[in-house]
């Protein structure tokens, strides 16, 4: 027999031609493999030649061939035998003839008739109700591995009374049944863990929520599109229980965009943007944000202006990038908003303006992004596009540290210091907020996201209240340690400073950090320092009046009070 005369492949053939797949939809084309599989007395091209009929609405002939097709052992056309006789079509409505059909199809082991007999005897169709007899049925289901038998039997442990053994059966049963990816069991089991039924009492509120996310992640491989989103936006950014994946994010965006999904196609973008869990390719994330910006995704106009914003694809081009942002604010997307008011505040465009910078930060704010709150207190400080006002800058970067704003940290704390620092005399009050900046530096110096630049300065401030003992105990011993972190951290003031601190007792060591801190080339303290030495000719040096002069010239030139000074006198 030839391969394309086998039975399995005249299905096979006909069936593709049934449905229309990877091809055009055609029954009478169908019909004509399917009728040639049925004449070599095949179960399945009797089963499909029923099909036909029914599609044309000939149910007579569509009976006949499943009968056909039972006769030879075929169980589904027992069980669609079942469901014509339960529905009346083509026959007149009988629930005892369904019954028999569906008893018919469990002679011939067919697991989908087990589950319908048990649902059969648990609602009495053409038979009494015998819960005993569905238990059974279900149990047979379940042990031969059928996600739906597992899935009943789960559902009647949780319909019973709620004990200890019952619940451990039903959740057995559920989560097998979830496990393998049937939707109702995972979705059953899931609103158990978020529910807080009171079986898990005993369980953390954690836990719950790990088991709620575990079981979300089963229903997005079923390819459900809100638990595909939810899954691929928290493996992305990460949660209280979830640590951030990107690898499995870009995965599970990957199956979110080839079903079409917008926030597939942004996540793909963000992915290919930032080079999260895939190589940066910014053409291509440039292609995928602008399908997603125009399925209205606004987040996707947003990261085009920040692409326009930077040199990734060409040279900036501000003036677009406002475009894309204006067009993703007028659908209210709070960070375009506040990126418009970077724009304005870094004069970065045409028309901008200190007002409109200021406007669009309360707007972003007001709308719920977070970050806005950090540029608020940095505006009230320096009174960009609003009247400068220290208190409003205080309690703005305190709501962007509770929203977990990292560079607001050092900005608060060094706010709340320089703030008491200058005053003529500190009140107790605000002896009590140098304590507290002094505590939020430390935490801010712990934090891995702080900036390299601020952690420096942030050791310059600890160090300089120990040696001037505002707000704590005055201390050498704890300034010359902070002064030192920040010196071989890379501060070169604080290099000047350790070069003060140790010149006198030991200066060999003490002029090591001031080499140092020339070799940084930005600290007029440390030029001024070497033209000393040189000029006076102390500590060793052999007085040079000509090179000390050029070192302080150097120094001068970097706006050096004390470098102007002394040229003067000399």
């Amino acid at each position: 027999m030839r391969d394309d005369q086998n039975p399995k492949k005249l299905n096979e053939i006909g069936e593709a031609y049934f449905v229309g797949l990877k091809t055009d939809k055609n029954i009478e084309i169908a019909y004509s493999y399917f009728k040639q599989a049925a004449d070599q007395q095949n179960p399945i091209g009797y089963y499909n030649v029923s099909r036909y009929f029914a599609e044309k609405g000939d149910y007579k002939q569509a009976i006949l061939n499943l009968q056909k097709s039972l006769a030879l052992g075929y169980s589904k056309a027992a069980l669609k035998l079942a469901e014509m006789a339960l529905e009346g079509t083509g026959m007149h409505k009988s629930k005892s003839k369904a019954f028999k059909y569906v008893l018919e199809a469990t002679s011939l082991n067919d697991i989908d008739g087990y589950n319908i007999l048990a649902n059969y005897h648990l609602n009495g169709l053409g038979t009494k109700k015998d819960s005993k007899k569905a238990w059974e049925y279900f149990q047979k289901s379940a042990d031969l591995g059928n996600s739906e038998g597992m899935y009943q039997l789960g559902m009647l442990y949780l319909s019973q009374k709620q004990n200890q053994k019952n619940m451990e059966s039903a959740l057995h049963w559920l989560d097998k049944s979830a496990t393998n990816l049937h939707p109702l069991a995972i979705q059953e089991i899931k609103k158990l863990y978020d529910t807080s039924h009171s079986y898990f009492s005993k369980k953390s509120s954690s836990h719950r929520q790990e088991m709620s996310f575990y079981y979300e992640e089963l229903y997005a491989r079923t390819n459900n599109i809100e638990s595909l989103r939810k899954v691929a936006l928290t493996y992305y950014y990460g949660s209280q229980i979830t640590k951030t994946n990107v690898e499995k994010a870009f995965h599970y965006f990957q199956i979110l965009e080839k079903l079409n999904d917008e926030v597939g196609a942004y996540g793909m973008g963000l992915c290919y943007l930032y080079a999260k869990g895939t190589p940066q390719n910014v053409e291509k994330a440039s292609e995928l944000l602008k399908y997603a910006a125009m399925k209205n995704y606004p987040n996707a106009l947003t990261k085009l202006g920040d692409i326009e914003r930077s040199d990734a694809l060409h040279p900036a081009d501000y003036e677009k990038a406002k475009d894309y942002y204006f067009e993703a604010a007028k659908q209210n997307d709070s960070e375009a908003l506040m990126n418009l008011g970077l724009l304005h505040y870094r004069k970065q465009i045409s028309s901008s303006t200190n007002d409109l910078a200021f406007q669009y930060m309360e707007q972003s704010a007001a709308k719920g992004n977070n970050q806005a709150y950090y540029w608020l207190g940095i505006f009230h400080e320096k009174g960009i596009g609003t009247k400068q006002n220290l208190g409003l800058a205080e309690k703005s970067f305190e709501k962007a540290i509770h929203f977990g704003n990292v560079g607001a940290k050092f900005k608060f704390a060094s706010l709340l210091y320089e703030e008491v620092k200058n005053a003529k005399k500190p009140s107790k009050k605000q002896l009590q907020s140098i304590k507290k900046s002094l505590s939020m530096f430390l935490e801010y110096l712990k934090d891995s996201d702080s900036s390299s630049s601020n952690r420096l300065f942030s050791m310059a401030y600890i160090a300089e209240a120990f040696s001037s003992g505002l707000g704590v105990k005055k201390s050498e011993r704890a300034a010359r340690y902070w002064t030192e972190r920040a010196a071989s951290a890379g501060l070169s003031s604080h290099m000047v400073l350790m070069y003060l601190l140790l010149k006198d007792k030991e200066f060999d060591n003490a002029y090591q950090w001031l080499e140092k801190a020339i070799k940084q080339n930005d600290s007029s303290e440390a030029y001024y320092e070497l033209g000393l030495l040189y000029y006076e000719g102390s500590h060793g040096f052999a007085k040079d009046e000509k090179k000390g002069r050029s070192y302080l010239e150097t120094s001068a030139k970097m706006n050096n009070a004390k470098a102007v000074e002394k040229l003067m006198m000399i």
